[in-house]
């Protein structure tokens, strides 16, 4: 009858032991992982900044400080909060959203430098990325712009609103440029109209600058207002188009007028050859014609040579010998010539009649 109550004692006393170690052992491992996260918490803010990137440090939302490359060691979260920006001399990439038109439709065979057509919507909200150009012509803009961050602290208090801010930028500077400008001076649609002086080359070769340009006076212009965002534009690529049903005509006018200056150009081809033919067939005919007058001068003088001589009294026969030795010389040739000849004797004398030589 004692031992009962011992042994009950004992199975009681058993359990209550265990639960209690348990116990202890389990704020043990909770006190452990409090304090690792602790240790994580305190150097959550130490991190390793690259060669390229800079950092900026906040504390309460003001920037405080900036590091270079290098170890960073800064207050833990939310004390103090580290903010990795590239370095200044780094481009930065962001397209233009808002000319990013959903009209662009990829089609094999277009263009060869853009591959794609642009297609104009029926809803005028899909035109988006359509600009009006000085001529009273549509083109279409895709934009990418490449920005460095000159001022970090500014770029930190506005991140939020830097890229709103350059996409409106840049939408206002191309309707200004744009329309300044006719159809060919910001792509080549018009091949026919470039002139000798190479105004519309000059004038696509400055419009990514001009754009440039006028986004960076913007950016300016905010700056002054106190309205930073610390950014400069250091490039502007541009992919200018327009749209297909204008591109087709186009592409009509272009292969007419090709077809106009090939039939031009064998027209003038055979204009030339038939220049060429006549003017070596008249040096022909007019040397021809010298050499026959030529050789008719020289037989006409070599047949009056003594008829000249007589006339211009050349030593030698002269007077009423040389004027008969000629007559005797050329009354035979001429006589031959005549079906009859009738001799009289100018004093009445007796007639001969000689036959002549049949024609």
């Amino acid at each position: 009858m004692t031992d009962t109550p011992q042994r009950e004692a004992a199975q009681k006393d058993e359990p209550e032991g265990a639960w209690s170690q348990s116990v202890g052992l389990s704020f043990r491992f909770l006190f452990l992982a409090v304090f690792a996260l602790g240790i994580a918490w305190v150097f959550s803010n130490v991190r390793v900044v690259p060669p390229d990137s800079r950092a900026m440090v906040l504390r309460f939302g003001n920037v405080v400080r900036q590091e270079g490359a290098g170890l960073l060691l800064a207050l833990p979260q939310p004390m103090e909060q580290v903010v990795i920006l590239p370095s200044a001399d780094r481009q930065i990439e962001y397209a233009i959203k808002s000319y990013a038109a959903p009209g662009v439709i990829i089609v094999s065979g277009t263009t060869p430098s853009t591959g794609r057509t642009v297609m104009v919507s029926q809803d005028p909200r899909q035109n988006s990325g359509m600009l009006l150009t000085g001529d009273m012509s549509v083109v279409h803009l895709d934009a990418t712009l490449f920005y460095r961050i000159t001022d970090a602290t500014a770029y930190v208090l506005s991140v939020d609103h830097v890229t709103p801010a350059l996409e409106r930028l840049f939408v206002a500077s191309a309707v200004s440029v744009v329309g300044k400008r006719d159809l060919d001076t910001i792509l080549v649609a018009r091949p026919e109209m470039e002139t000798p002086s190479g105004a519309a080359r000059a004038g696509r070769e400055r419009l990514r600058t001009d754009l440039m340009d006028e986004v960076n006076r913007r950016l300016a212009d905010l700056a002054r207002q106190g309205a930073s965002l610390g950014i400069i534009v250091g490039r502007v690529d541009l992919l200018p188009s327009i749209p297909a049903e204008a591109k087709t005509a186009f592409d009509s006018v272009l292969v007419a007028l090709q077809e106009a200056e090939t039939k031009a150009a064998q027209a003038r081809t055979q204009a030339e050859m038939l220049a060429q033919r006549a003017n070596q067939e008249r040096d022909r005919v007019i040397t021809d014609t010298q050499a026959r007058a030529e050789e008719r001068v020289t037989d006409a003088k070599t047949r009056t040579v003594a008829i000249t001589a007589l006339s211009q009294g050349s030593p030698g026969l002269s007077g009423d010998a040389l004027t008969a030795q000629i007559y005797n010389d050329r009354i035979g040739a001429l006589l031959a010539k005549a079906a009859q000849v009738v001799t009289t004797d100018s004093s009445g004398g007796a007639h001969i009649v000689l036959p002549g030589s049949p024609r």
